[in-house]
């Protein structure tokens, strides 16, 4: 099962793609890229309470690594990105500087907004069938997640991670090649942190899946910048389109 391809691409379809996948648990990545890592890597001031970005030396270097992710291509390595209902012309820009193929671009929305639903009933309860590593902030509560007897390992990250804890990179990496990690699951609500792991793992060890699931948890972690409108309307809101 494949993601759509204009016309036949729906936000409602994509996802199930993703579900099938980890029910047969089958090793993929996703890796969502929205308006704020937009910003950074068109080199624009970003400060939203969970990660900044500004013309320092260590926010260039971060990024760098952010646009390798962007452009990074494998084929179990699928790029979310912005649509044109959400952030109008950012929307074929991005396409064009991903460089990814069709088939592997689809919603930097993919879990939220009117999926956020079928996320909570369909995808998250996928997640107790795996070992999971989660990355997430320092003050998450885990005791809250419905799957926490799944978490084998907890990576707790600052906020602006993607400067200050990129040491946890190294650390992951090494981890997965010394305990030989496979088939595990990676969770990543750690904004544009999320995106440098997603790739960095992939390149260092493709047998495993690595989700970028941003905001979603938050909910339960008790660490939210700031609260998102899908959390209390997500049954409201119309379907993301591509075109």
């Amino acid at each position: 099962m494949n993601l759509g391809i204009y016309p036949d691409k729906s936000f409602s379809e994509d996802i199930k793609v993703f579900k099938e996948k980890l029910e047969h648990k089958e090793p993929f990545t996703f890796s969502k890229f929205a308006d704020g890592e937009w910003f950074a890597m068109r080199n624009i001031t970003v400060y939203n309470n969970e990660f900044q970005f500004s013309k320092s030396r260590e926010h260039a270097e971060a990024r760098k690594d952010l646009i390798n992710a962007f452009q990074f291509c494998h084929p179990n390595y699928y790029v979310g990105i912005s649509c044109p209902c959400c952030q109008g012309s950012a929307f074929e820009a991005m396409k064009e500087y991903s460089n990814q193929a069709d088939a592997r671009l689809t919603w930097a929305n993919m879990w939220v907004n009117s999926n956020y639903k079928y996320f909570l009933s369909d995808i998250l309860p996928l997640f107790s069938n795996y070992k999971v590593a989660l990355v997430a902030h320092k003050d998450s509560n885990l005791d809250n997640l419905p799957f926490r007897d799944s978490i084998k390992a907890f990576y707790p990250i600052d906020k602006d991670a993607w400067v200050v804890n990129q040491d946890e990179v190294v650390t992951l990496k090494r981890r997965i090649k010394k305990e030989k990690m496979k088939g595990w699951l990676f969770l990543f609500c750690c904004g544009p942190f999320g995106n440098i792991l997603a790739h960095r793992l992939t390149e260092c060890d493709e047998e495993n899946t690595y989700l970028d699931i941003g905001s979603t948890l938050n909910p339960f972690l008790g660490t939210e910048g700031f609260r998102r409108a899908y959390f209390d309307n997500h049954e409201n809101m119309k379907p993301c389109i591509w075109r």
